[in-house]
């Protein structure tokens, strides 16, 4: 069995309509992908659950599928939306928890793996979602702790951020470039376009979106797809792209397809989100080497890095207390500091690009009087957004010399450059 004995980890792609399952071990250079047919690239486990009539028997995927033209029941779609929505699920004229019964369809299609790895192996699972929010975090934080997996460590990201993670693993010529990643499943076409910014240090690598809807497409998809084509890469000199979808399917591209391997390579599938996770969770649980040279800056990252200056001893030295890049949402951080004198400190604010770096203090109105450092004070960092900082300031005393009042004082900050147009 694949993985006996050694750490595995999953990326699991989640959206509306499917869910994909790929899985390395720490020796493996590719991520592979469960398929449903044998010797295929049948990658797409429909989204869906299948409830028998009066009994409590569930049937996830193609499994669902199969048995809803055969006996009576009730098929459930869209678990993820009901999910993010929260209204309870009417099946069968019984009310059901919308997260219980996504965690039954994650729980019931990560089994399908377990043919392929020991349960056991298993070290980190990375969900990726179309789009990471605070309310997303929240549903996939609840169906983790129902998966029944002790000791597994749970992570999510977007689907952006699964983009950056697969191309920094494909050959380096594949992305020295602009890349495109083109997502049409016969509906509204979403292109992701993916590039390095060199000229900063460590490089920063910026995923955009855009998404072109069914009126665009127009009623000959070949010029349509062909004219996306040439106002998705505009001016940029583009290395590589990936065509993701069932859309995409048939032999209906002609003129685009010449267009889009015009000096460029060009590749056809639809398992990138959850190869890009699996390498993102192998990172992350510090299986392979972190990329130093490139930082990821997606909306959900950490716009700034934020940090003060501290005196140890004789010297000033500064202190890093968030760093620009990690997840906002894991954002967070507590340390303790003896105030030197009066009823304030500041704290450094440094953009990821070097620029608008700012020094930002924070007044402790009301605080109790001390004598040079003879106060200490607990400072408490957390991210509410992708740009505001809250900052708790704790009055902790000092010692039997000055009793704690425990007085909380909060304030927050905006991260974003002050001059956002520069």
């Amino acid at each position: 069995m694949f993985g006996l004995g050694e750490a595995v980890v999953i990326g699991y792609d989640l959206s509306n309509e499917y869910a994909q399952i790929s899985y390395m071990s720490k020796s493996d250079d590719m991520a592979r992908t469960l398929s449903l047919t044998k010797d295929s690239e049948d990658y797409n486990i429909p989204a869906c659950l299948f409830k028998r009539g009066e009994v409590n028997q569930w049937f996830v995927g193609r499994e669902a599928i199969n048995y809803s033209s055969m006996d009576e029941g009730e098929m459930v779609y869209s678990l993820w939306e009901r999910a993010l929505i929260g209204d309870n699920v009417s099946v069968g004229g019984e009310d059901f928890d919308p997260i219980a019964l996504l965690a039954l369809f994650v729980r019931r299609t990560l089994a399908l793996l377990f043919g392929e790895v020991n349960k056991d192996s298993i070290k980190g699972i990375m969900f990726t979602v179309p789009t990471l929010t605070s309310r997303s975090i929240e549903v996939l934080e609840a169906v983790s702790l129902n998966l029944g997996l002790s000791g597994v460590k749970c992570a999510y990201q977007g689907r952006e951020e699964s983009i950056y993670y697969y191309c920094i693993n494909q050959p380096v010529e594949l992305w020295q470039r602009d890349v495109l990643v083109y997502e049409y499943d016969k509906g509204p076409m979403n292109v992701y376009h993916f590039r390095v910014n060199t000229n900063t240090r460590p490089n920063v690598a910026l995923t955009s979106l855009k998404t072109y809807v069914p009126e665009e497409m127009g009623s000959n998809t070949d010029n349509a797809f062909l004219a996306i084509i040439k106002d998705s890469m505009g001016n940029s000199i583009v290395s590589s792209s990936y065509l993701l979808g069932d859309g995409f399917d048939g032999d209906w591209m002609k003129a685009s397809i010449g267009e889009l391997c015009r000096g460029r390579r060009a590749f056809k599938g639809n398992n990138l989100y959850s190869r890009g996770a699996v390498y993102a969770c192998r990172e992350k649980l510090g299986l392979c080497g972190k990329n130093a040279k490139i930082i990821f800056l997606g909306k959900d990252k950490l716009i700034a890095n934020v940090g003060m200056e501290v005196k140890c001893g004789d010297e000033f030295k500064y202190l890093a207390l968030l760093d620009g890049g990690e997840n906002w949402f894991d954002s967070k951080t507590m340390v303790d500091v003896i105030l030197d004198r009066g009823n304030s400190f500041v704290l450094t604010i440094t953009p990821l690009d070097g620029r608008n770096v700012r020094n930002v203090e924070i007044i402790l109105d009301g605080l109790q009087e001390h004598e040079p450092k003879a106060i200490r004070i607990r400072l408490e960092l957390v991210m509410e957004s992708e740009t505001e900082l809250r900052v708790n300031v704790t009055d902790l005393g000092f010692g039997d010399f000055l009793k704690s009042t425990n007085q909380l004082f909060t304030q927050k900050i905006d991260l974003n450059p002050v001059n956002k147009d520069e």
